[in-house]
């Protein structure tokens, strides 16, 4: 690539997926690049949550970026101060820190046509002008408080997951914990071991797996330095993410065997029958997000805790409402309600984005939520997004989702460079028939099924969150595309 001026190329956020396009342009021999980070340091979602008991539920030997594995993770399936660490130390390997602007919240950012670069604002005052601008910033990364009533009358203590209170002992103390999710399954075992009393309030039960989660041996991790023996665990630990595809896929067999293996992890630690019919959900697994814990199932078993099967209508001063009208006195209320649909408080976007003719992304994407193969959307020219609208494999690690994409954007940005571009923006009729044909295809899959609610779904039923195929054919079609999908605009020309 050619050089030009420091800061061509703004990277918002600086999450594994922003990290990861700094890494792969400073791979191909870009240094022009700024990475715009609202926090102290890098890791996105693994900085900013930080409840007891959080582990990802991919085998850390996936969630790895493919390029820098990393023999040395101590689990199977790796805690949150971990991957953070593993996040920094690739930023720190490809001397990204030089090019990380830490504590800089990025408010907007405008197009401006006949410049052919973006201005961004900054909630400091600071304006900054770049070529192209990559967005990676993720979509739930502020917490969700139910609308519940009575939220600011409750006299104890209360927080979301998202925000966990370390000063807090809750020793002795009546702890409620609302929801029975994804963090849930991960808080609830933390908080049974220290509460006095642990009251548990599940709207509807989840699919929850066994993690098996286990600790790598030296002998182990020195094996995982061979690249052939590295190689040939990961295809081991990938094939067994094809039965949630396949499951995803509505195959009667995976299907089948997903709840044979859920049912089974629940009454190996369960013996009451009531409460093993009151967390076994109605509907098939993976209509829901499966979510995954080795030890959810045997808190339950502790003489310290009580499902209550209903979700929270309201808060009293020493209290919580059930929506049966029940009423549990607790002294601290935590918050395991997911995130809102935006990267604010209000659930907008974490930075507002306006294209040509000064659209804004949001409206755009409200008239037609489509994207062309989560990397770009119509009438926003050098931008480009990582692992955006369908732009996930939801089987798999969300690495592997951003290193398709960001592999395809770093192609376009070596083309805008190389051939001095004014422009290059992807196609609304192009990006138009491929919607329709994944949305074909991703109606038939278990999220489209009617048999639970869930976020990946719009008001119009559209599945908005997934990619409906495999990541070996989303990865081979991005890379037999080019740029016949895009109209190209050459330096002071007309011809767009």
């Amino acid at each position: 690539m050619g050089e030009s001026e420091e800061g061509t190329v703004g990277i918002l956020g600086a999450g594994l997926s922003g990290v990861l396009m700094g890494m792969q342009l400073k791979r191909r021999g870009f240094d022009n690049f700024v990475i715009y980070e609202k926090e102290p340091d890098v890791g996105g979602t693994w900085y900013r949550n930080t409840w007891p008991g959080l582990h990802c539920d991919v085998a850390s030997h996936l969630y790895s970026y493919t390029f820098e594995p990393n023999p040395d993770w101590s689990q199977a399936f790796a805690s949150q101060p971990e991957i953070q660490a593993y996040i920094r130390s690739c930023a720190e390997k490809y001397g990204l820190l030089d090019h990380l602007r830490f504590g800089v919240t990025v408010d907007a950012a405008r197009y401006d046509e006949a410049a052919g670069h973006w201005q961004l604002d900054t909630a400091g005052g600071v304006t900054a002008n770049h070529r192209v601008l990559v967005s990676a910033t993720g979509g739930l990364t502020e917490p969700n408080f139910p609308k519940v009533e009575g939220l600011d009358q409750f006299a104890g203590i209360k927080w979301h997951s998202a925000a966990w209170r370390h000063d807090v002992d809750l020793s002795g103390l009546r702890v409620a914990v609302v929801g029975s999710a994804a963090s849930a399954v991960q808080v609830i075992p933390e908080v049974v071991k220290r509460a006095g009393k642990t009251f548990v309030f599940q709207r509807s039960p989840n699919w929850v797996m066994p993690r098996n989660n286990t600790n790598f041996s030296d002998a182990q991790k020195d094996a995982f330095r061979d690249v052939a023996t590295h190689r040939s665990y990961c295809r081991k630990l990938y094939r067994r993410t094809l039965l949630m595809y396949n499951a995803f896929r509505r195959h009667p067999r995976a299907i089948e065997i997903m709840r044979s293996v859920g049912l089974g992890h629940m009454r190996s630690a369960i013996d009451d029958p009531e409460l093993i019919e009151l967390l076994t959900p109605s509907y098939e697994p993976g209509c829901k997000r499966i979510v995954v814990s080795d030890d959810y199932y045997p808190a339950f078993a502790q003489s310290n805790i009580r499902l209550i099967p209903h979700g929270v209508t309201g808060l009293t001063r020493d209290g919580v409402i059930a929506a049966d009208g029940s009423e549990t006195k607790v002294d601290v209320v935590i918050f395991c309600t997911g995130y809102k649909l935006g990267s604010r408080a209000d659930g907008s976007p974490a930075v507002e984005v306006y294209g040509r003719g000064g659209e804004r992304l949001n409206s755009a994407l409200a008239r037609r939520p489509e994207s062309y193969r989560g990397v770009a959307v119509p009438g926003f020219p050098n931008y480009f997004t990582i692992c955006g609208v369908n732009g996930v494999a939801a089987y798999a690690s969300l690495f592997k989702s951003a290193e398709i994409c960001s592999d395809f954007i770093s192609d376009r940005i070596e083309e805008i460079w190389d051939e001095d571009l004014l422009s290059v923006e992807v196609k609304a009729d192009e990006t138009h028939d491929y919607n329709e044909v994944i949305q074909a295809q991703l109606q038939d899959m278990s999220w489209a099924t009617g048999q639970c609610t869930n976020f990946y779904r719009n008001r119009e039923g559209r599945v908005l969150s997934f990619h409906p195929y495999t990541l070996g054919r989303m990865r081979r079609e991005l890379r037999s595309l080019g740029r016949r999908d895009f109209y190209i605009e050459q330096q002071r020309s007309a011809n767009y």
